[in-house]
């Protein structure tokens, strides 16, 4: 019998988080730190790409009131693309006049784990 190679999608599926799910505000998640070690631990080839504005080489971009960054991961040669806006602590958009690179650089992070998240890194199950 031939034995079935698992996906990069039900790898990162199976991989269960442990003491690793953390809270803030009643909501459980995995920081961007932990979601990153997990996925170049199975994926030691995978990238990040943070993607600039073409023509004011800022690492955000703007639909004129607020702000929101690109971040593509890529593990195997798939990229998968999240689009992030730039929020407060409420989860609420910043006006573009009040985004500071912290702001930036939090959302960066948030966006990177989502993007890890598409390919497969994120069960719920596991932070109950």
């Amino acid at each position: 019998m031939e034995k079935q190679i698992k996906s990069v999608f039900q790898t990162l599926n199976d991989v269960g988080f442990g003491e690793n799910v953390e809270q803030k505000n009643n909501f459980n998640y995995l920081s961007w730190a932990h979601a990153w070690t997990y996925l170049k631990k199975i994926y030691p080839d995978a990238q990040r790409t943070v993607y600039e504005h073409e023509h004011t080489g800022l690492n955000y971009f703007s639909d004129g009131t607020t702000g929101y960054v690109k971040v593509g991961v890529t593990v195997q040669g798939l990229e998968h693309i999240d689009y992030l806006p730039i929020m407060d602590y409420r989860n609420q958009s910043i006006p573009l006049a009040k985004i500071t690179s912290s702001d930036v650089n939090k959302s960066i992070q948030r966006s990177t784990t989502k993007a890890i998240a598409m390919h497969g890194l994120g069960k719920y199950r596991d932070w109950e």
